[in-house]
């Protein structure tokens, strides 16, 4: 089997380089937007019974699985007793899991409070407790199921049950690395890629119960199916921010860190990018300039 797909030398460097740099700058971003309050991660899952048809209709399945859970989200805060807030929330898709099986599921990172428009003002999330997991899961089981319906995707085989996690990340900034992992890059790097027979692919993941490193070998067809179903469509955005977040909200959000006294460091001085030989795609330094005549007649 040719590996083409995975794009080796000093090209391949080049746009891994580029990747590094644009998973950097979303974390930048993000970073100037933190507050000094615990954070909340909840995981949106779709269940196994919906995933052909997310398969054969990503985009518009992709699109009401970030529209539902945020708005389940939304929903709980509004009508939390001591709360009653507007999030702030920073969601990403993911359709993989360690092993690159097909697993679709949004996470949601937020800041452990909301704003009050009404009497102006910022409200804490008491305790370390989020929402209640189970309670919005039916919720947004039944906010997912009647989306679908409504776009001609009507389903009446799926579980009762569905699963949303809700847990504490104390500041947010190692779920925000968490969460840049796959943005910018493919689902798995070349390094983790042990072993090409011409046949059968042999690659290495990380067990989420044991975190011991496994082996699993695929032929080499399967292992590039493996890859393309998680291709996501032309032009979908992995990761949306909604509320005081959004960067259509950015005066309620300085007047937030500002309620909060947040010293925000230096925003960094972006450098404009060096020359890049097409050939090597190594940095370039000009040495002189020379006007060509044009050509008679």
């Amino acid at each position: 089997m040719d590996l083409t797909i995975f794009t080796m030398g000093k090209r391949a460097h080049h746009t891994t380089t580029k990747r590094s740099q644009s998973t950097q700058d979303w974390l930048a971003r993000q970073c100037q937007k933190q507050l000094p309050v615990n954070y909340y991660m909840a995981t949106f899952t779709l269940p196994y019974e919906l995933r052909a048809l997310a398969q054969t209709h990503s985009r518009r399945v992709y699109a009401l699985l970030f529209d539902c859970a945020v708005s389940t989200l939304k929903a709980f805060a509004l009508n939390q007793q001591g709360l009653a807030a507007e999030l702030g929330l920073c969601a990403v898709l993911h359709t993989h899991t360690r092993r690159l099986d097909y697993h679709p599921h949004v996470h949601i990172l937020m800041p452990g409070g909301g704003v009050h428009r009404a009497r102006r003002e910022w409200r804490k999330l008491k305790g370390n407790y989020l929402f209640n997991g189970k309670a919005l899961a039916k919720a947004f089981r039944g906010a997912m199921l009647h989306a679908l319906a409504a776009e001609g995707l009507a389903q009446t085989h799926t579980p009762k049950n569905w699963v949303v996690q809700c847990q504490k990340v104390e500041r947010g900034q190692q779920a925000l690395q968490y969460l840049s992992r796959y943005l910018y890059r493919g689902v798995i790097s070349n390094a983790n890629i042990l072993h090409d027979d011409g046949t059968h692919v042999t690659f290495r993941y990380r067990d989420s119960r044991s975190s011991q490193w496994q082996n699993r070998t695929e032929r080499g067809e399967d292992f590039v199916h493996l890859l393309m179903q998680h291709v996501l469509p032309k032009g979908f955005r992995r990761t949306r921010d909604y509320g005081f977040l959004h960067g259509n909200a950015k005066a309620l959000l300085r007047i937030v860190q500002w309620v909060l006294k947040v010293d925000h460091p230096p925003k960094p001085v972006k450098h404009k990018p060096a020359l890049r030989c097409p050939h090597c795609a190594g940095p370039m330094v000009v040495i002189g300039i020379k006007l060509l005549k044009p050509k008679p007649g």
